[in-house]
């Protein structure tokens, strides 16, 4: 189960991102996919986490278990 979710989100950063953008050298392209999973990590909101980000649900997460 683990190997089909980094699969699913690789498809995502690949299909939303990576094929999408032009990129001058693999500095850029490793910029642009640094800020992609940012923005996914901290701004995107999954139907799957009840609308929230996954750091707002990380975040609760981490605090409830402190």
């Amino acid at each position: 189960m683990d190997n089909v979710r980094i699969e699913r989100w690789f498809r995502t950063l690949k299909s939303e991102y990576v094929y999408l953008e032009e990129f001058e050298s693999p500095r850029d392209m490793a910029r642009g996919i640094a800020g992609f999973i940012e923005k996914y990590n901290t701004v995107r909101l999954h139907e799957s986490l009840d609308y929230q980000t996954p750091a707002d649900v990380y975040g609760e997460r981490f605090v409830q278990a402190a």
